[in-house]
């Protein structure tokens, strides 16, 4: 195995170890079960509104 062999190879291995881990960090990020606020509490434009229960969601959605 020559120097420049070497080289693609571990190039090749990195690439293919990142595309692992970002798509484990994408499919995780998915998954998580807490909920946060994506639009920064101005639930008047959120598209998620319907299926908000954080409290200022359901606050404003009584209010509505």
């Amino acid at each position: 195995m020559d120097r420049r062999e070497f080289l693609r190879n571990g190039a090749r291995t990195l690439i293919v170890a990142g595309l692992g881990i970002m798509s484990g960090v994408f499919v995780y990020r998915n998954y998580t079960t807490e909920e946060t606020c994506t639009f920064k509490n101005m639930c008047k434009d959120c598209n998620s509104l319907e299926k908000c229960s954080l409290p200022e969601g359901v606050k404003y959605k009584k209010l509505k």
